[in-house]
């Protein structure tokens, strides 16, 4: 059974605080970058990736974001934004978002 990733909105506003999206794992693959930037990468049919992509698009950049994976915990990122959507094999098609991990200093 495949875990899931969820997004959640943190904007302050508690209403937009509860738009949420969850994917499945087997649609995403993940990349660590310099700067703490994480780089996730989004394939899945058309219809699909739409929902998807149409849940970032209203994002600001740096809005808080927060990822949870497989129920592990909360970690908050400042999002910073998405990539074009490309077609790929078998009537799939893919794009990316950058967020990069949010910093608390003391």
């Amino acid at each position: 059974m495949a875990d899931n990733i969820i997004f959640r909105r943190g904007t302050g506003n508690k209403q937009k605080d509860k738009e949420m999206l969850e994917v499945t794992e087997e649609n995403i693959s993940m990349q660590n970058r310099r700067e703490n930037a994480l780089i996730i990468s989004f394939i899945a049919p058309k219809t699909e990736l739409t929902n998807i992509y149409n849940y970032f698009e209203n994002f600001d950049e740096l809005e808080a974001v927060t990822l949870e994976i497989a129920d592990a915990g909360e970690v908050e990122y400042n999002f910073r934004g998405t990539s074009p959507i490309s077609d790929v094999e078998d009537n799939q098609q893919q794009f990316s978002v950058t967020l990069q991990l949010k910093r608390e200093f003391l």
